[in-house]
């Protein structure tokens, strides 16, 4: 999807295809809140449980963002699947860190590295 703020798209994992890339850019917001969890929504649909967020190119998190993984999380990990959060820059990770979710989400540096933590 393409907005003004916001561009999110899905892949296979090359090293695991049990594992779901989500890359997002620009800015995860209240406008787009919605399409990001029907995304996820629909990759529950298809089995897909082991997501990978990789948020390199996104700038902003809003609440509606953050509610979005937290509503989410408990039905991921009930189907044997985990959300892991990858190359956070330093805006977006403090944010994380000022709503104490780095204990909620497993915070990885690197995509690689998240998805080699699934095996």
């Amino acid at each position: 999807m393409k907005g003004q703020k916001f561009f999110l798209e899905t892949r296979l994992a090359q090293a695991n295809t049990l594992v779901t890339v989500i890359d997002m850019q620009g800015e995860l917001d209240g406008q787009v809140a919605d399409f990001f969890e029907q995304t996820l929504l629909d990759l529950f649909k298809k089995g897909k449980y082991k997501l990978v967020l990789n948020l390199e190119k996104l700038t902003y998190v809003s609440s509606a963002g953050f509610g979005v993984l937290m509503s989410l999380i408990k039905n991921v990990r009930k189907n044997r699947g985990d959300i892991k959060v990858t190359n956070l820059r330093p805006e977006v990770y403090s944010l994380f860190e000022l709503l104490d979710l780095p204990g909620l989400f497993h915070i990885l540096k690197t995509e690689s590295e998240a998805i080699r933590n699934f095996q």
